[in-house]
Parts: C-alpha cells; structure tokens; sequence
C-alpha cells in the first residue's frame, strides 16, 4: 500500500499554505483534511493552513480573512521599530468583517495597491502607507528608511507612488539611503525639523560620521555594537581624538538619549551651534 501524501513540504518558510494553492497542487478537499490531522497541522479561517512556524500575527490575520500590515508587517519584513511601537498585531481587515477583534491593532485602508487573497501579509507599499498614518512623522521615517535599507523598496519606486494623504507624500520626498540605522533616521530627521542642516555620512579622518551640522560640528550614535564590541569602541575613541586634532567638535550620544531624553539631546546640540562650534575657524 502506497504512503500517503505528504502536505509539509507544500506549506512556505513562515509555516503557511493556501487552500487553493494546494488544490491547484493537486491536492482534494477530502485529503487535504486527512493530511491536517494526520500531520498535526492547524485550519484557520476559510482559506488557510499553518503548522507551529506561523507567528501569532500571521494566524490572527488567517483566522480574520485580512492582511498583516503596519508595523507588524514592518518588523516581518525587517524594518525598524518605533521605541512606542504598539505590541498589538496590526491587522488590515475586509470590509465585509462583522467584528472588530479584541486584542489587535485594526485596519480598514482599501490599499494604495491591490492584495492578495494568496497571501497574509499587505504589500509594501501598502505597509509603508498604513505605517506613515499609524505613527508620528519622525518614527515614520525612520521605519521607511529602514525599508530602503533592508531593499524592500527604492528611492525611484517611492517617488512613483501615487501616495494618499501629506504626510506619505512628505515622506516619500524625505526618506533616504544615508541613514545606516533607525537611530540616525530619527536623529537627523529631528534636527532637520528643528531647522537644523545636517549631512549624513561624510567621511572625515578617513571614516564616515552620522552627522556634520555646519563645517565642524560631529555627532555620533553609539548603537549596540559600540557597547558589545571592545574593538569597535576603541576604534571609536581613536577617530573621536583624529576629528578633535582635525578642529572637530564631537558629541556622542547613545539609543537611550536619543529615544527618551530627546529634549536635553537637542539643547546640547543647539548651545554648541550659539557657542560657534559648528562654525569654519
């Protein structure tokens, strides 16, 4: 007697199958179901089966026939996170939904781009959309940047978009490749608000900054790297005393200055400018 049919190897790297897939797959309604049970597999909604790899998100957004998108699709997709990000899963829901769900994070957006009925998670530019409504400005670019970094999405593509609403259309003119983390996205994406002018990524000494505001003013960002590499602060501290021989102020400032003591960050920044530091000698 022949082995029954396998249906694991059908299902995608995050644990999921569509019904229709598999039908077109070759496989029955009748052995479908016999292949879930058999193989310890979970049915959600109309449409899907998952095994134990499916996250909490992907099953919510299963189980209620929408999309995950937002910042929950952000962090799928290895985008930056918002230090308040909200932890509930954001889900896009259809419009013939009869319940809002306790416990996730709904969506009722049409989309500036069509979805799938193949797939649980919204396309980017839907993601980005949704994320540039969900969060304050500076957040948003942060996570945008952070989608041009990781390449989900280009420079030319977002200028291409016909984006709904202000804020999207501010940020798709605003976000850019120079910012290697969230942290510098958000840093001179506040300072630029602030109607400070800052260049990213200049090399000085041999190596790239975070940021030059004027001809001699330097800041730096100490990530998790400065703190869990020896070399790599060492390395740090060696440039810092090259840029000061060089007639450079530098100012570090570390993830939880930037994030939560945002207001003393910028002060700082702002008396350096009044005391002329920023300034050619």
């Amino acid at each position: 007697m022949a082995s029954p049919r396998v249906l694991r190897p059908f299902l995608d790297h995050r644990g999921i199958l569509n019904r229709r897939t598999a039908e077109e797959a070759g496989w029955r309604p009748d052995a479908l179901r016999r292949a879930v049970r058999r193989e310890g597999l979970t049915a959600l909604g109309r449409s899907w089966i998952v095994d134990e790899r499916a996250t909490p998100e992907v099953a919510w957004a299963a189980e209620l026939g929408g999309w995950v998108t937002c910042l929950t699709a952000a962090a799928m997709l290895g985008w930056w996170q918002p230090p308040a990000a909200d932890d509930r899963p954001h889900i896009v829901l259809p419009r013939s939904a009869r319940r809002k769900p306790e416990g996730v994070h709904a969506h009722w957006s049409i989309g500036l781009v069509p979805r799938s009925s193949r797939s649980l998670l919204d396309p980017v530019e839907n993601v980005l959309f949704l994320v540039a409504s969900c969060v304050p400005f500076d957040d948003a670019l942060a996570v945008w940047e952070s989608a041009l970094r990781v390449g989900s999405v280009t420079r030319e593509h977002l200028a291409l978009v016909p984006w709904r609403g202000e804020q999207a259309r501010r940020l798709a003119d605003a976000a850019t490749h120079l910012s290697d983390s969230g942290l510098e996205s958000l840093m001179a994406g506040r300072l630029r608000r602030r109607g400070v002018r800052v260049v990213q990524q200049p090399v000085i000494g041999g190596r790239p900054v975070d940021g030059l505001v004027g001809a001699r003013l330097v800041y730096q960002i100490d990530g998790f790297a400065h703190h869990s590499d020896p070399r790599q602060r060492r390395s740090d501290i060696a440039h810092d005393r090259l840029l000061r021989s060089l007639g450079y102020t530098v100012l570090r400032f570390d993830y939880r200055e930037i994030v939560h003591e945002w207001p003393r960050v910028e002060a700082e920044i702002i008396r350096a400018m009044v005391h002329g530091l920023h300034l050619a000698h």
